[in-house]
């Protein structure tokens, strides 16, 4: 089942300027290297987490309702569903607010389907769920270990661009790697 990035987040949780001053880097030479490393970082620290760290808009496909009749989003933490649009056999409909329950306190947040859900056709991708994700709009709303997570794994990232050295083969510094880990969803 598809997520697909819609609309990226507008900013960074960590500025390129913040980044310059934890690798004690005088002058903007390096910005662009930086601002490529924060950029890869942040991706880094989201899928290893689950979470969308700034406001971003996704959506999540689906090719029928679980038996259950409740959808899992494999994302955290939801803003809002936005929109969940149907392909049925008489065409593309648009679930009604009253046709459906969310439970985004959960983790992973949660959609059941109520009386009046419109019944799927049977395809691939015929479910959209479009979804509104992030700790917030602002660098401030990320929690700020995630944030010097990404510090960490930019300074190590800096330090041995060349690629050949062995901690890069090693994966993330281990630092990094226990913040990761503390944000992580614990599934049993």
């Amino acid at each position: 089942m598809p997520l697909v990035l819609t609309t990226p987040p507008a900013v960074s949780p960590v500025t390129v300027e913040q980044a310059r001053a934890h690798l004690r880097v005088d002058g903007a030479q390096e910005d662009a290297l930086i601002a490529s490393m924060i950029e890869a970082a942040t991706r880094r620290v989201e899928f290893e987490t689950g979470q969308a760290l700034i406001t971003q808009h996704w959506s999540f496909y689906r090719d029928c309702w679980p038996r259950s009749g409740i959808l899992s989003i494999p994302l955290h933490p939801i803003q809002a569903v936005e929109e969940i649009r149907i392909l049925t056999a008489a065409g593309l409909q648009t679930a009604t607010a009253e046709s459906y329950e969310t439970d985004l306190a959960s983790r992973p947040a949660r959609i059941r389907a109520l009386s009046g859900f419109p019944v799927p056709a049977r395809r691939m991708n015929v479910i959209e769920v479009r979804l509104r994700a992030g700790h917030g709009d602002a660098p401030a709303d990320v929690p700020a270990p995630l944030r010097q997570a990404i510090m960490i794994i930019v300074a190590h990232w800096f330090e041995h661009r060349e690629g050949h050295d062995e901690t890069i083969r090693a994966g993330l510094p281990a630092e990094a790697r226990r913040i990761i880990e503390s944000h992580r969803e614990v599934r049993l």
